[in-house]
């Protein structure tokens, strides 16, 4: 049965271009068993392919019959090929993670096929350390960031000796909790309630935008145009790195913060010293547009995408550390202190208005032209704190890996796990040169606030 996408799913179809690829990714990092075979790495992929049929949302692909794809809906592949979704491939000798950073920035950079299923896995081996990896990605429209990661966290093993189905097979379909149906309600009460989340959306929205410019509290068309905000080609550079949650951890206490608050300013920072080394940096603060997910970690099988987007000030224009994260943490509590006064409908209402222009501006092509909503996308993905494994393998780290936009080139998300924050940053290749030395910036961020 065809379950038709949602409006904001949807947008992620229309806005896909060749420089433009809509989907996110994850790549993952395990340790070779110290007992395994000689044959551990086949025994892997043959673990990963032979399955038992495939489960939804993995089994599902786009069919839509308009322009623009308008009745976008999900049906399932008929003809589904599980050898052209899971994919072997080694790393060239010394499989430094340089060379694996490379590997995942080109592969990134390639569309997913619009006619299967929109995912793909590749299971890659040789990585030095005795280790291999796995990355994934997901079309937007299928899943949002955050749930993409829960989903395939939730399906790794506790524990080296369990052994539960590859991610996608489809044994999990009969491993799922029934849903709780919702209540229905009437059809008029429905129509009202949605009108009037509307108006009041609508009115939050207003409210936002007669703010003075100067002011912390942000919101969309707030942000200067910098060289972030310019069009993009379809090569990507992808670094990746992980710090000490307890370091960071600390640093939160010493400022009286969270660890969010440390993470925005560690990005503030590094883009301060980033845009400082091109010569590029504004006189006003940099904003970054913050995903908020409003789903509950066991709703990630739903599938589509359930997250509200929030502008913060990064306050790059103030050149003290301390100063810097004073005003980020005022900024975030103000966003804080605004949804925390709508109700569910009134944001979901208001993040369809919010972000409407930005589809409209990579549709119509005036993105990266045009003066931008934000500047960069910043996100912060909860994860496990148990270690976990894969067909017996531990996992050692996960690093996101997300998208690009034009006139938004650059984008920063962080997923902890165990006693690590993960950091991925991913950039187009040609407009903003030497991303990984964001690595470096963002240790030095972090070195400044333990120090004050």
């Amino acid at each position: 049965m065809a379950r038709k996408l949602s409006i904001m799913d949807s947008g992620w179809l229309m806005m896909e271009t060749r420089e433009t690829p809509m989907h996110v990714g994850g790549l993952a990092l395990f340790g070779v068993p110290e007992d395994a075979p000689s044959d551990y790495m086949e025994s892997v992929y043959r673990y990963m392919v032979e399955v038992d049929g495939v489960c939804r949302p993995f089994s599902q692909k786009i069919q839509s019959r308009l322009p623009g794809r308008l009745d976008a809906a999900w049906v399932d592949d008929k003809n589904f090929d599980i050898d052209y979704h899971v994919r072997h491939s080694a790393l060239p000798r010394p499989g430094r993670v340089r060379e694996l950073l490379a590997l995942v920035s080109r592969l990134h950079a390639q569309r997913l096929d619009p006619g299967r299923p929109l995912w793909e896995s590749y299971l890659i081996e040789g990585l030095e350390g005795n280790r291999f990896a796995l990355y994934t990605k997901m079309h937007h429209s299928m899943v949002d960031g955050m749930a993409g990661m829960h989903l395939m966290q939730s399906r790794m093993a506790s524990s080296a000796d369990e052994r539960l189905p590859a991610p996608w097979s489809g044994e999990w379909d009969s491993r799922k909790k029934p849903r709780k149906k919702n209540v229905a309600v009437a059809a008029k009460s429905g129509v009202l309630d949605g009108v009037g989340s509307v108006r009041r959306g609508a009115g939050q929205l207003v409210d936002l935008l007669r703010l003075p410019k100067e002011s912390n509290v942000k919101t969309i068309y707030r942000a200067p145009k910098t060289q972030l905000n310019c069009r993009v080609t379809g090569a990507r550079r992808f670094a990746a790195q992980s710090w000490s949650l307890p370091r960071i951890k600390a640093a939160a206490k010493q400022h009286n913060g969270t660890v969010n608050d440390i993470f925005l300013a560690m990005c503030g920072g590094a883009l301060r010293r980033y845009l400082e080394s091109l010569d590029a940096l504004p006189a006003e603060p940099l904003v970054a547009q913050v995903p908020v997910s409003l789903r509950s970690a066991d709703q990630a099988e739903g599938g589509g995408n359930a997250i509200t987007t929030v502008q913060v000030s990064l306050a790059t224009h103030i050149a003290s550390p301390l100063g810097r994260l004073v005003a980020i943490q005022e900024s975030m509590q103000a966003v804080k202190t605004r949804l925390g006064e709508m109700p569910k409908s009134d944001i979901d209402a208001y993040t369809v208005m919010t972000n409407m222009p930005l589809s409209l501006g990579q549709v119509t092509g005036l993105s990266g032209r045009v003066s931008p909503m934000f500047n960069l996308v910043i996100s912060n993905v909860p994860g496990p704190k148990e270690t976990l494994y894969f067909n017996g393998a531990e996992l050692l780290a996960s690093y996101p890996v997300s998208l690009v936009l034009h006139g938004y080139a650059l984008n920063i998300t962080v997923v902890s796990y165990k006693d690590s924050l993960e950091f991925g940053v991913i950039g187009c290749r040609v407009t903003l040169p030497h991303i990984q030395r964001f690595l470096d910036y963002l240790e030095a961020s972090l070195g400044e606030l333990e120090a004050g």
